[in-house]
């Protein structure tokens, strides 16, 4: 058996080139740790990336479930809008009927004549009425002969105070006025305060 001997070495050694260690798939080491930088640049990369995606996600969802809320928003102003149009319409048709004078107002002082109650005297009903609807009204109730009693116990007056198409009876017992106007408004007040139920 030949055993090796340490050989001395007197002088430093000068132009020794040292090889660099190479990992497993021929890598040097220092490109292993490069690499292994890299990697983890992506990895950190792509977790922040996936991390704005599910925010992205998330206020996405958040914005989905408010959609019913704005949707219901919007229908009960568009409603709103819708129930005040159609009663500036209605306005509008009623109010040109009661100035083109087509407001008639005898089945108003018919159910007056049937229903008014009256005071200590029964002749003490007095209809008051807009003189250019008093001609019209007289000549309708006149082809009611079931209210000829009534109208025989009743007197008719002329007052320009009273609206066209309205209505003011007057018993000693008390008084009944009547103005299309008034009630339509009254009307418009119901209809927006069930809208708004």
């Amino acid at each position: 058996m030949t055993t090796m001997s340490a050989v001395p070495v007197a002088s430093r050694l000068v132009g020794l080139r040292l090889h660099t260690r190479r990992g497993p798939g021929g890598i040097p080491e220092s490109g292993r740790a490069r690499q292994l930088l890299d990697l983890e640049a992506r990895n950190l990369k792509r977790e922040a990336d996936e991390q704005v995606i599910r925010d992205l996600l998330a206020e996405s969802q958040s914005q989905v479930d408010k959609v019913p809320e704005v949707i219901n928003n919007r229908l009960d102003e568009i409603a709103g809008i819708s129930v005040e149009l159609g009663l500036a319409i209605a306005r509008e048709i009623v109010g040109a009927a009661i100035d083109d004078g087509k407001m008639d107002p005898t089945p108003i002082v018919a159910r007056c004549l049937r229903d008014c109650v009256h005071g200590s005297d029964r002749g003490d009903l007095v209809i008051r009425l807009n003189p250019e609807d008093l001609a019209g009204v007289k000549t309708r109730l006149a082809e009611m002969t079931e209210l000829d009693e009534e109208i025989a116990a009743a007197r008719f007056e002329a007052d320009a105070t009273v609206p066209s198409g309205g209505v003011r009876a007057e018993t000693g017992a008390g008084r009944l006025r009547y103005n299309p106007r008034e009630v339509l408004e009254r009307i418009c007040d119901e209809v927006r305060r069930e809208a708004s139920e």
